[in-house]
């Protein structure tokens, strides 16, 4: 069973952001952003994976948001698990939950978080090849075996699970949080934060490009969208990842589904802010 977080007031401000990948040389681009947000007066801040590589980057990045009284949540991202002073499963299972937590921040993958009548549940959503170019004739054996000719991912991942593994595995956990909190009478909506974008009206077909086309099993987990699709009470989704902005509406088990990308670049951050 999760365990879950819970604040209490009428409305809630959240403010989003993904993919800042702090890098020391832009330090003033971020300190600028850590003002911007702490101006909205956020009730609830939450950061969508890929904050920083190696560890004491993606500590000096939380670091940024120490002034914020708020609660701060947090989800990894594919680049924060890249090996280096230390292994993937290192971070991913012990390294990155402890520095959050350090930082003060709440580690989403563990936990729901309820603000009143509003539940946020978070996952990576690691990808499992259901976002491939449907036009490619390659399987999930395939696509394992030439993710390294365009994937980093590939060369800088060491756990010892398979793409589709640990999908299914964080899926499974991300789908019981979900319905927990779907079946709890006192949440009325539900937001969803994800790193990987999990429809695909987030993540472009490019039938003329051959790059793109192989990189697209890359970039999402349609099948966990699914899962949040036929969610009741899902009215938010927001994902990062792709480094493209973007808002679309689609239909949902309670209603339509108002689903974001952040859309940070290289060196420029960017949020989303969200009134509830």
């Amino acid at each position: 069973m999760a365990e879950k977080s819970d604040f209490y007031g009428d409305s809630v401000r959240i403010v989003i952001t993904a993919d800042l990948h702090y890098r020391p040389s832009q330090r003033e681009a971020y300190l600028a952003f850590a003002r911007w947000v702490a101006a909205q007066q956020p009730d609830c801040f939450i950061v969508a994976g890929d904050t920083g590589h190696p560890l004491r980057l993606f500590e000096r990045a939380l670091q940024l948001f120490d002034g914020l009284a708020c609660p701060k949540l947090l989800l990894a991202g594919n680049h924060d698990v890249y090996r280096g002073e230390h292994d993937s499963r290192s971070l991913w299972e012990t390294l990155l939950p402890q520095a959050a937590r350090a930082e003060g921040f709440i580690w989403l993958e563990d936990t729901v978080v309820r603000f009143g009548a509003l539940g946020i549940a978070g996952t990576m959503g690691w990808y499992d090849y259901s976002s491939r170019s449907g036009h490619l004739p390659y399987d999930a054996e395939a696509l394992r075996l030439l993710k390294r000719a365009v994937n980093h991912d590939a060369d800088y991942i060491d756990w010892p699970w398979s793409d589709v593994a640990m999908a299914r595995f964080l899926t499974r956990r991300f789908n019981s949080r979900l319905a927990g909190l779907a079946a709890d009478p006192e949440v009325a909506q539900i937001l969803v934060a994800t790193h990987v974008p999990i429809f695909p009206e987030c993540v472009p077909e490019y039938p003329s490009s051959e790059i793109w086309s192989l990189l697209r099993a890359y970039m999402g987990n349609f099948t966990a969208g699914e899962i949040v699709r036929s969610t009741a009470k899902v009215t938010h989704v927001v994902s990062g990842h792709i480094h493209r902005r973007g808002r679309w509406t689609i239909a949902g088990k309670s209603g339509p589904i108002d689903v974001q990308l952040v859309g940070s670049q290289a060196g420029a951050p960017r949020a989303l802010t969200l009134d509830l």
